[in-house]
């Protein structure tokens, strides 16, 4: 564990787990064919990852994928398997209209980035469509259902007809008849056709201050995972103080194997420890709540380094993370707020800096694979 005093001294130099099950997968191409057969999934879509976590009521799906058309639009729909032992080995499409099946909108509709890229969120409940329901019940049993999930474009997102792109992000035939439109990859959430496991770890945030240090934040998570030569980091935090600034940094162990009884502030000087900006900066809001994400990769730096050469190694580092406080956030100084949402000292000369929590992540891990 990060002891504050020895931190500080050295660098002046995430909502508790609702769900019952998780897994992660990745979105595979879309072979079009008619009749569809049953190699229809193509290869593994680089950089993409979905999370389903399921609670007593509903699915939580979060989600990355890239080898889309920049700048096109894009809805995701669920194939919902709500009794999946109706299917004949296995659920895939020819399962469709089984006992039980429905097909929906998941409640994501998103427009990939410059670099054909894009990141979504739903949550589905049961009896309760986000949206266009096209066959059967919707979400019946959310502990037992198998779920699939198509990424369907429509086409270029259309920016200046707002009616038009709202079509296009939540309805199956939105553009259609403007644009192509697309069913173009394709991922099965379902544990017996996992394809690779994702190495993770998930970690509540403790307090920092030291009338308090260590008391865990409640409704607090940090969720790491790993894939090949990069870090995924996303979580939640809650008991800020509402309307200030803050960084999230990271304290990196590229080799805990080398650390004396535990990664600590002790061995950061060891050749491969490092100290960086995370590349998460944000305004707690009204609740003193924040939620955030990022991605750490190897070589690569988001912003300031405070030391070492960042992440060298994604699949064994252990990293501790700080949240540091910058005071109230100065929203009508758009550049003081970016150095308090960027910077290590981002206002702290005339609004005063301070670690308030701290996170560790990465400790146990099984010997880690390329995902």
């Amino acid at each position: 564990m990060l002891r504050l005093p020895a931190l500080v001294t050295l660098l002046a130099l995430s909502f508790s787990s609702l769900a019952l099950a998780d897994d992660d997968f990745p979105f595979h191409e879309f072979i079009q064919a008619d009749p569809l057969p049953m190699s229809m999934i193509g290869s593994a879509i680089d950089d993409s990852e979905i999370e389903l976590d399921r609670f007593s009521h509903g699915i939580v799906l979060e989600a990355e994928t890239s080898g889309l058309t920049p700048h096109y639009a894009y809805t995701v729909w669920a194939l919902v398997f709500n009794d999946p032992e109706a299917c004949e080995n296995g659920c895939d499409l020819h399962d469709m209209g089984v006992d039980g099946f429905a097909a929906l909108w998941s409640g994501a509709g998103m427009v990939a980035n410059e670099d054909g890229e894009a990141d979504f969120e739903a949550v589905m409940f049961e009896g309760e469509p986000a949206g266009e329901l096209l066959m059967g019940p919707g979400l019946v049993d959310a502990q037992k259902a198998e779920i699939h999930l198509i990424v369907r474009s429509h086409g270029p997102a259309a920016f200046g007809d707002p009616e038009l792109l709202n079509h296009q992000l939540t309805t199956f035939g939105g553009g259609c008849d403007i644009f192509t439109c697309v069913d173009v990859q394709y991922a099965m959430l379902s544990s017996q056709r996992r394809m690779v496991p994702a190495k993770r770890d998930r970690a509540p945030f403790q307090d920092f201050t030291p009338e308090a240090l260590g008391e865990i934040i409640p409704d607090s998570q940090i969720k790491l995972k790993r894939k090949k030569r990069k870090v995924r980091l996303s979580g939640e935090t809650t008991n800020l103080e509402a309307g200030h600034a803050y960084t999230i940094w990271a304290v990196i162990f590229n080799r805990p194997q080398d650390c004396v009884d535990g990664c600590s502030e002790e061995d950061l000087n060891l050749p491969s420890s490092s100290v960086i900006w995370s590349g998460i900066g944000f305004v707690a809001d009204e609740d003193g709540e924040a939620r955030f994400k990022t991605r750490l990769k190897e070589g690569a730096f988001p912003g300031e380094i405070l030391l070492g050469m960042g992440l060298t190694d994604a699949a064994a580092a252990e990293i501790h993370l700080v949240v540091r406080g910058h005071g109230p956030a100065a929203i009508h100084d758009p550049e003081m707020l970016e150095a308090q949402t960027s910077t290590f000292m981002g206002g702290c000369e005339t609004l005063g800096c301070v670690d308030v929590q701290f996170a560790v992540v990465g400790q146990k891990m099984e010997p880690a694979d390329d995902d």
